[in-house]
């Protein structure tokens, strides 16, 4: 039997829904609480789907403190969905 090559697999903070984490977009804190994407790295990190709806449904939810351990101000959340929008990034607006 032939085998595949693993993919990790993440859970969206904005739906909720499990997929593929390269299909994912991954957001860290930085050091003075702001949100920020990167692309890989060590330390604590939370997926988001790139599409607007989970970007909109994320700024209502506290799953942000179980993924990063910390407190992340709905400002900071709104600012990072505003980036988002306004970055290069392709997204399905659904």
């Amino acid at each position: 039997m032939k085998r595949g090559r693993h993919r990790p697999v993440r859970t969206c903070l904005g739906c909720g829904a499990r997929d593929s984490q390269d299909r994912m977009l991954r957001l860290a804190v930085g050091a003075s609480g702001e949100l920020r994407l990167q692309e890989r790295g060590g330390g604590r990190g939370g997926y988001l789907h790139r599409r607007n709806r989970c970007w909109e449904a994320c700024l209502g939810k506290k799953r942000f403190y179980r993924a990063f351990r910390v407190e992340v101000g709905r400002e900071a959340r709104v600012k990072m969905v505003q980036e988002l929008r306004r970055g290069c990034l392709e997204y399905a607006d659904d």
